[in-house]
């Protein structure tokens, strides 16, 4: 009869069950396999219990001269005896006889006569010499003798190459609290110094630093313990294990790409797409959990296109990956991710952005996430080539930024796309695609005379610079040309009115203007028809007619009568001029203002 696993059905991936085949015939009270397990025992003859409630006693005895007489008479009466006692009372047991590649006599002591705890006192005689062979005393619970455990299944648990053994026990011994494991395990194929040994007190125990797409055996056998004691019980049939393999391929953990081709990410928290290579040779199969749950096959789902399957997402435990992979040709391999968080594996969707073309070649750039709860932890790309050239070049936008302007060349046609990627604080992930391209022309500008012209006129006070520190005289002469000095105005009125008395009285200095002289009274004489004396003709053509300065603004010119002066020049007239004057002679005269 075969046992089968029950997990067998439900999770053939991570469960590996050792079958066992009941004996259909009767079990022999001592087997070839308890003499060697016995064969340390100084003692005969060899005792031992499976369930501390029965106690069997054997030796082993070659075909002696008494054996063979008996044979020849056609006895079969034992010609040994079996005497125990407890105090004072003596007992025999009956002999069994068991042939084979032992010669054993075998006592099989009744159930009332077994106590735990009080020692039994053996003697074995020979009876045609009445002679005792062996004696010993025997204590039941330190002779135990356990069978192997059952039920042998072997878990990933789901971190690496980590595994959890777990096997049973029968439930009808009393005693199993004071069990003691011994459990190996090794590679196949290897030597058997690559065996690893552990003991446990648990009907469990962890396998640890396995070698991953590796096929293991494992075997487990049983001991008494504590109050209990004795003799290490028969290894169980192997069970057998697959470890898996990891799924990361690259240097570079952060970036989810696996040997199997396996992928996976979530684009909005809520569920999560996983992908893989397919082809006609292998099926494969996806399986998660979350902690500590249960395994949970992945899914196909309609509702999110390009995806193998779909599983939910959650947020509050991390999440273990393991793909079955089998095959007609090949032994079923197994593949493991290591166990990570949802927020780990974020691909935002492609941004939603527009452009508006701003004079003097600057583009204006607004983006947005779909996503919300995505909005406030994911920065921006954006990358631009000039027409149909693949060759681009790429900006990234700082965390928070949804708008921003692009200064490029006018008049030239350029090609936009963008993308996002988690900020790698609280969300962690991948570039997500490049959103659909958008083309756009931007309009020729003049602005390029604006620059030429500031350009020009730093050049100028640069060159006057130059022209001062290398050729000074020519420095000046050039200034002199284009800012002429201002002339001193006093300076030019005095040198104009000296000029202009020169030319009418070229030897007189009657009339210089002596330095800092306060300015006279004007003084004129008009004269009339008469005839007057020679001498006072000569004196009157020694006087010019000046004119006094013109200023355009009359208001500061001083107010000064006319004044009339006789030729005597003593009296002067200044209401009512003689009526017969027909000429008129000035004097020079000073002005104040």
């Amino acid at each position: 009869m075969v046992f089968h696993n029950p997990c067998e059905k439900i999770m053939p991936y991570v469960c590996v069950f050792l079958p066992f085949t009941m004996q259909l015939t009767p079990r022999s009270p001592v087997t070839e396999q308890d003499i060697d397990l016995l064969s340390s025992d100084p003692y005969i003859p060899h005792c031992f219990t499976r369930s501390f409630k029965d106690l069997t006693c054997f030796w082993e005895v070659k075909n002696t001269k008494h054996e063979m007489i008996a044979e020849y008479d056609g006895n079969n009466a034992s010609p040994y005896g079996f005497f125990y006692s407890r105090g004072d009372e003596e007992c025999e047991c009956p002999l069994t006889k068991q042939n084979g590649n032992h010669t054993l006599y075998i006592c099989e002591f009744p159930e009332k006569d077994v106590i735990m705890f009080n020692d039994l006192t053996i003697k074995v005689k020979e009876m045609c010499m009445n002679k005792t062979l062996h004696n010993r005393k025997v204590a039941v619970e330190a002779v135990g003798l356990l069978d192997h455990p059952t039920d042998i299944n072997v878990f990933w648990t789901g971190n690496g190459n980590t595994f959890q053994a777990v096997w049973k026990i029968s439930e009808d011994n009393e005693f199993h609290v004071f069990f003691f494991y011994e459990v190996q395990y090794w590679p196949e194929g290897l030597s058997e110094k690559y065996i690893q040994t552990l003991q446990t007190e648990n009907q469990f125990c962890s396998l640890d630093n396995l070698q991953p797409g590796q096929l293991y055996h494992l075997r487990v056998r049983t001991k008494p313990n504590g109050p209990l004691d004795g003799f290490w019980g028969s290894w169980s049939e192997l069970a057998s294990f697959l470890t898996p393999q990891s799924t990361a391929h690259t240097p570079n953990p952060n970036i989810f790409t696996e040997v199997i081709g396996l992928h996976c990410f979530t684009p909005d928290l809520s569920a999560v797409c996983c992908n893989w290579r397919k082809n006609t040779e292998n099926y494969k199969q996806l399986f998660y959990k979350y902690g500590g749950s249960e395994w949970l096959p992945c899914m196909e789902s309609v509702t999110m296109i390009n995806c193998s399957c779909v599983f939910m997402a959650r947020s509050d435990s991390a999440v273990s990956l393991i793909m079955n992979v089998s095959s007609i040709d090949h032994p079923r391999r197994m593949y493991y991710k290591e166990p990570f968080w949802i927020n780990h594996i974020v691909l935002p969707p492609p941004p939603e952005f527009s452009v508006k073309p701003l004079s003097g070649g600057k583009l204006e750039l607004n983006w947005s996430i779909s996503e919300l709860s995505l909005a406030k932890h994911v920065v921006y790309q954006v990358r631009y080539s000039l027409g149909g050239n693949t060759t681009w070049k790429t900006l990234q936008f700082p965390q928070g930024i949804q708008c921003d302007i692009l200064e490029l060349t006018p008049g030239l046609q350029y090609t936009l796309q963008m993308r996002a990627k988690p900020d790698g604080d609280k969300m962690q992930g991948f570039w997500g695609t490049w959103s659909p391209s958008v083309t756009i022309k931007l309009s020729a500008s003049a602005g390029w005379i604006i620059p030429v012209i500031t350009i020009s006129l730093l050049l100028i006070p640069v060159f006057a610079l130059i022209t001062y520190c290398v050729f000074p005289s020519s420095f000046k002469k050039l200034k002199d040309k284009l800012w002429p000095p201002l002339p001193n105005l006093h300076r030019v009125l005095d040198t104009f009115l000296t000029e202009i008395q020169k030319q009418y009285q070229p030897s007189s200095t009657l009339y210089e203007k002596p330095i800092e002289e306060p300015p006279q009274s004007s003084r004129l004489e008009i004269l009339g028809d008469e005839v007057l004396p020679i001498e006072t003709q000569q004196v009157s053509r020694d006087y010019v007619q000046l004119s006094p300065p013109t200023y355009q603004n009359e208001e500061y010119w001083p107010k000064i009568g006319l004044l009339l002066l006789s030729p005597n020049l003593n009296t002067v007239s200044l209401e009512q001029p003689s009526s017969g004057i027909t000429n008129q002679t000035y004097f020079p005269t000073s002005w104040n203002q």
